[in-house]
């Protein structure tokens, strides 16, 4: 006998594809002369088979093969738990006796949940997919994209029912919390989804997923939550600064400035009543910037997904890289031609989006006290509830005026001081008269509190885009601040749920 041929036994996972040289797995002659050919048998017991460019040879004969051949021969596993004999011979001039092997296939770690789907493309995607029962959001995103091609079926969309009624269940497939919500949110529904808007000046009717979705519905739902394609409306008419038509583009800033942490002076105010917000956004990133870090996180695709908080609950939203951009020839004075939040860091403008994005839904709206819809003049005005959105914590209200007394005004001072020494945020309101520095009917992020001295530092959020001539940080007395009829805001440190 001068062949002798080594093969290795294999245990695979139903349809598992290994190349032949995995189980052929050295040989050698030795008369020293060159193995030009080789033979193949598959017993067929198991349902596997050998696949030559992707082309399936049959089971219980042998195929002969050359040597270049056999380098691109390839062994899938078959579709059920067992095993089945391999059979290899090698010509050196004469054939070799027949080497046999055993190739075993095991259950799959994914069969069991591939199983429960009745959509054999939907089946295949997740199986293939999913990695420890796990799928993450690319696979997600791939799973629903793939079966969106040619619209829903009632077989489609049956599955993709029982796909989302497995995350996160027991014995059923992890994903993080911000993919099950927008999963959910396109399979299951949600009252954003009444409306498309895709940045337009007014919306049209897009409805839930059904098993008479359209490829178009499907894609514009996957769109809305997984890759933040429903741009907001930038029509401002209702609110009087339309006349800066502003279009989306791509913003190409860093998502935080050189730090690599978000700055309380990265928030400047633009074309917008929404300084309870920006207030909101500038104390929290002071306070607690890791808070703001966990709220945005990029998905690799050039979108992010955001998180806030509705009734207690954490609610995501997915936002793209394009912003709203004056016309040319229109720009603040930090240099930014962002309508909106502004500046030389992203992180503002896209949570402002998203927070746009947000008051879509019929719950966030009512929370926030908006009108629910997607444009960025439903959320012109609005009140300290935007800390509890950001941070989910409840928030306690301390009007002051002119008579108050001192000793209330010092028990008032002497507690936010405290709420401030211990990291929880604050914001100050001032009523509808603008006096000396302050601007009426606006919010300010409380920089700091001194008991000592009785005073109480603010921050306005129009900061370096403001060009004016009234300070945009200052110093005042709470006594003052009584007088002006300011009422001050300090979240508690306790979830709202």
């Amino acid at each position: 006998m001068t062949i002798t041929l080594n093969l290795q036994s294999e245990s695979l996972d139903e349809g598992q594809t290994i190349e032949a040289g995995a189980i052929l797995a050295s040989h050698s002659d030795s008369r020293r002369r060159a193995l030009t050919k080789f033979a193949v048998y598959d017993n067929g017991a198991d349902g596997g088979q050998f696949e030559l460019n992707g082309v399936s040879l049959s089971d219980g004969q042998w195929h002969r093969l050359t040597a270049a051949q056999v380098a691109k021969l390839d062994y899938v596993a078959g579709p059920g738990v067992g095993s089945e004999t391999l059979e290899f011979k090698a010509y050196d001039g004469a054939w070799s006796r027949a080497y046999s092997t055993t190739v075993s296939t095991v259950a799959s770690p994914n069969a069991n949940i591939v199983s429960l789907f009745a959509d054999p493309g939907i089946a295949a995607d997740v199986g293939n997919l999913m990695a420890n029962d796990s799928l993450s959001y690319d696979a997600m995103l791939t799973v629903l994209q793939d079966a969106a091609v040619g619209g829903m079926t009632s077989t489609k969309f049956s599955t993709l029912q029982t796909l989302a009624s497995l995350l996160n269940a027991p014995n059923g497939i992890a994903v993080s919390s911000y993919v099950q919500q927008i999963a959910d949110d396109v399979i299951d529904g949600n009252s954003a989804n009444a409306q498309w808007n895709g940045g337009a000046s007014s919306a049209v009717a897009l409805g839930d997923l059904t098993s008479a979705s359209s490829q178009t519905q499907a894609n514009e739902l996957i769109g809305k939550w997984f890759l933040g394609a429903d741009l907001p409306s930038l029509d401002l008419s209702g609110i009087g600064e339309q006349n800066l038509n502003p279009t989306y583009a791509a913003d190409t800033a860093p998502l935080f400035g050189a730090s690599g942490a978000p700055n309380y002076l990265d928030v400047n105010q633009g074309y917008l009543g929404d300084c309870y917000f920006m207030s909101s956004l500038g104390e929290t990133a002071l306070q607690d910037p890791a808070a703001i870090e966990s709220m945005i996180s990029s998905n690799g695709n050039g979108t992010d997904s955001v998180r806030f908080y509705v009734d207690g609950v954490a609610d995501y939203v997915t936002v793209n890289d394009d912003l709203p951009v004056m016309a040319q020839g229109y720009s603040w004075a930090d240099g930014s031609n962002l309508e909106f939040a502004n500046g030389a860091t992203s992180w503002v403008p896209l949570i402002e989006k998203a927070f746009v994005e947000l008051n879509e839904q019929t719950n966030a709206a009512e929370a926030g006290g908006h009108p629910a819809g997607n444009a960025y003049e439903d959320i012109n005005g609005g009140t300290s509830a935007a800390l509890t959105e950001l941070t989910n914590q409840s928030v306690d209200t301390y009007n002051l005026s002119s008579g108050t007394s001192s000793t209330t005004l010092n028990a008032i001072l002497s507690t936010l001081a405290a709420d401030w020494s211990s990291g929880d945020e604050l914001l100050m309101s001032t009523p509808n008269a603008s006096n000396g520095n302050l601007v009426g009917d606006h919010m300010y992020e409380v920089t700091g509190v001194n008991l000592a001295a009785g005073t109480v530092s603010v921050q306005n959020p129009w900061n370096t885009a403001y060009s004016g001539s009234i300070a945009m940080s200052f110093t005042d007395t709470i006594k003052q601040l009584a007088n002006d009829g300011c009422a001050l805001y300090a979240t508690t440190g306790h979830a709202v749920a």
